[in-house]
């Protein structure tokens, strides 16, 4: 059973996550390239805002018996599949955890001008999730007294 009040406050979370996000997002390239400590904040709070969403699918899954997943990507194909979230939407969350492992794992450079945009995509995406999860979450809420 969906513990509605566990997802609302990691929904709150992510959402103030995405807004620090888009807080610190430079308007233009130039500006990450130039500065590492604008890179690193960027780069880290993606990380952040990737990692909350796999938590929350983490939660749904384990609360709805569905898992085990074999992958962090996993999360949103399994989520999708059970009609939580809409294909694309899941596949490009899926996708961001590329990004997550890059900045989490340290296996390279990231590129300023793809994490920018990682940034951007990942921002437009939150919402959407968010909404979606929490839908499934108030449909999937135990009844009153149960």
């Amino acid at each position: 059973m969906v513990q509605l009040d566990l997802v609302r406050d990691k929904i709150v979370r992510l959402r103030d996550t995405a807004s620090a996000l888009r807080s610190c997002l430079p308007g233009t390239v130039a500006v990450m390239t130039a500065n590492r400590d604008v890179r690193d904040l960027v780069s880290f709070r993606v990380y952040l805002a990737v990692q909350e969403a796999i938590d929350l699918c983490s939660h749904i899954i384990a609360d709805q018996g569905w898992g085990p997943v074999a992958s962090l990507r996993d999360h949103f194909i399994l989520i999708e599949s059970k009609g939580v979230l809409p294909p694309t939407l899941a596949g490009q969350l899926a996708t961001a955890v590329k990004v997550r492992n890059l900045v989490g794992h340290g296996y390279a450079d990231v590129d300023p001008e793809k994490m920018r945009e990682a940034a951007v995509t990942l921002v437009s995406l939150i919402d959407p999730f968010c909404n979606a999860i929490l839908a499934f979450a108030e449909r999937e809420k135990p009844a009153q007294g149960a």
